[in-house]
């Protein structure tokens, strides 16, 4: 059953000149796998599904990262002073991490980020998994990178982040352009036990799919998660 909780507004954190995370006291009793979402409630119908970007070891607050679009909806989330009660709603969703030895790779688009810096935050903090880590993050150009420094800093056994950027100015090592196959399969080792996790705008969702079928990589390898709007 999906449950409603009352939760209290602590603070908004800038991640991009475009983003913005906003904490939230955790509400008693709530329980949630790295990856799922709520329905953020701010009153007024103003409702939106928005993925908790920060991960259940983090207990001292429940974060929500946002693209500030200039709607209705961003600007109540900007108006939001502290101590301000919202409602939220569930968890849901499945798109999280199997406890498998897989090699697990994960591509995010833009601020499809944020279930995906939840699932690694998690697995970082909870020290168990050794299989080998890769993170495809494809964004418009250096400052649009949200989360940088704490992704590229993660203390996983065996990971790697690949920065794919519209705009490479300033940033070495780098791909230009976008996601494509011919990077994935330079960056990916040839093997059958490698788990996709796909999250993103639905074009780009939908782009990488194809790009994973033209290298061989079949449906049941991959798990997605599309951000169907930026209201």
């Amino acid at each position: 059953m999906t449950m409603k909780y009352q939760t209290e507004f602590l603070e908004r954190i800038e991640r991009t000149p475009a983003s913005m995370s906003y904490r939230f006291k955790v509400p008693e009793g709530l329980h949630f796998i790295a990856g799922q979402y709520m329905l953020v409630d701010l009153g007024n119908e103003l409702v939106h599904p928005l993925t908790i970007s920060s991960c259940p070891e983090e207990t001292a607050f429940i974060e929500f990262t946002k693209r500030m679009t200039g709607s209705p909806y961003c600007r109540r989330l900007e108006s939001l002073e502290k101590g301000e009660t919202i409602s939220v709603k569930g968890p849901s969703g499945k798109f999280y991490c199997d406890d498998s030895n897989e090699t697990l790779v994960l591509i995010a688009g833009g601020i499809g980020i944020t279930p995906i810096r939840s699932i690694l935050t998690s697995l970082e903090k909870k020290k168990e998994r050794l299989c080998p880590v890769i993170l495809i993050y494809g964004n418009l150009n250096r400052e649009d990178i949200a989360f940088r420094d704490e992704l590229e800093n993660l203390k996983l056994t065996d990971y790697r982040l690949v920065h794919v950027l519209s705009n490479t100015a300033g940033m070495e090592n780098a791909y230009q352009g976008f996601i494509t196959a011919d990077i994935i399969s330079k960056e990916v080792p040839k093997e059958s036990n490698v788990q996709y996790m796909i999250s993103g705008p639905p074009v780009m969702v939908e782009a990488i799919k194809k790009s994973l079928a033209a290298i061989n990589v079949t449906e049941d390898q991959i798990r997605t998660d599309m951000f169907l709007g930026y209201d």
